[in-house]
Order: C-alpha cells, then structure tokens, then sequence
C-alpha cells in the first residue's frame, strides 16, 4: 500500500530522530525484519527479499534503502543522504542518483516506493510493517535450516598476512566504483600492489554477499 501522493510530506530530522530503525520493530530480537508489500528486508543480513527471494542489491544501495525506511515516510534530502551512504566522505551528487536508481530497478514495478521530491530531497512511500524475528515471525518464510545464512559467507579469499597501508582512499573509491558498476578492473604496472588492493577489497564486501566471493 502506497501513501497518497498528495498528502504532504514532513522533512526528517535525523538529530531529532536518528535512531528510527532501531524503535520500529516492537522487538528487541536482532533478527527482527521490516515487509512493505511483497518486499521483506532482513537488516541483520543485509538482504532485501521480494516475495522470499533474494534480489542483487549493492551495499551503498542497501545503506540508502535503510536510511529511506527509518525516515518513516518523511523526506530525506540528498545531504543527510549523502553523509549517510558516504560519512565522511565528499561524493558528487550523481552518485546518489546512482543508487536511488539502482534501488528503483531492484524494486521492479514497484520503482515508485522510491518518491523523488523536487528540490528536497527522496521518500519511501511504502507502508512498513515490523515482524519480530524468531520461528513466530518467520511462519511465512523459508524456515529449514538450509534456508539459514551462514554466520560468515563461504569464500576462497586468501587470508590477509599483513595490514593494507595508506591505501584507504583507493579501497573506498573501488567500493564505490563496484557499487555503481557491474564489472572493475584495476590496471597498472607489475608489482604496485593491483593484487594486494583487490583481495582487501574483496576481503570488506564479503559480507555484502550470502553466496560468499
């Protein structure tokens, strides 16, 4: 169930309200998830479901569909947002427009959970319900135990053997860039570290995927 267009629209304030996701689910269970429609979003395991399936969505697109949903329906301008999917980070705003529409085609028909709101800011239209975790809360979802997410996600990565230095800046712009684009590669000369970078990063999205990398 969508709000009605017309209706107006508070702008949220996340210093009045910044803790919003964690008061929805009238729960204290970590497992706890949040439905709209036919979407279920599973916050502890970082997943968006529609109709119980899993949908490929980015990290930063999930920080975004989670900052959207703890407004409660009220507007979130591109600034709070930006320092929300990027904190402490100076973005250009295309970036953000970026994951919006990355959240749009996700959302498939229903593109228009997602309201752009002219020279504010963006809002989630949909009518959120919490469910509490446990076998109560999720009768109407895969409950065997091969259905469970794994506590860490499969991977053949090697393990680190010494910490990354100074390359901070690259392993955040490489997110960044996987974020927004299906395929990267890192080119340059022999011996640079292109291997060393990419396993760190690797290393960091592992948990943004329950299939493992």
């Amino acid at each position: 169930m969508l709000r009605p267009a017309g209706k107006a629209a508070k702008v949220w304030n996340p210093v009045e309200c910044p803790l919003q996701w964690g008061l929805m689910p009238e729960t204290s269970d970590a497992s706890a998830s949040v439905e709209f429609g036919r979407f279920r979003v599973e916050p502890h395991r970082r997943e968006l479901l529609a109709d119980d399936q899993p949908i490929k969505l980015g990290g930063r697109a999930f920080d975004l569909l989670i900052a959207l949903i703890e407004a409660s329906g009220a507007v979130v301008s591109k600034d709070v947002l930006l320092d929300r999917v990027w904190p402490g980070r100076i973005v250009e705003e295309n970036r953000l427009q970026n994951q919006v529409s990355a959240l749009r085609r996700a959302f498939g028909p229903d593109h228009d959970l997602i309201r752009t709101v002219a020279g504010r800011g963006y809002q989630f239209t949909g009518e959120i319900r919490a469910r509490p975790g446990g076998p109560a809360g999720r009768s109407g979802a895969r409950e065997t135990a091969g259905d469970a997410a794994p506590a860490h996600p499969p991977t053949n990565l090697a393990e680190r053997v010494s910490e990354l230095i100074g390359r901070d800046k690259d392993v955040e712009e490489i997110r960044d860039l996987i974020a927004d684009r299906r395929l990267v590669t890192l080119t340059g000369v022999g011996g640079i570290g292109k291997t060393t970078l990419g396993l760190e990063v690797a290393r960091l999205l592992l948990p943004e995927f329950a299939d493992g990398i």
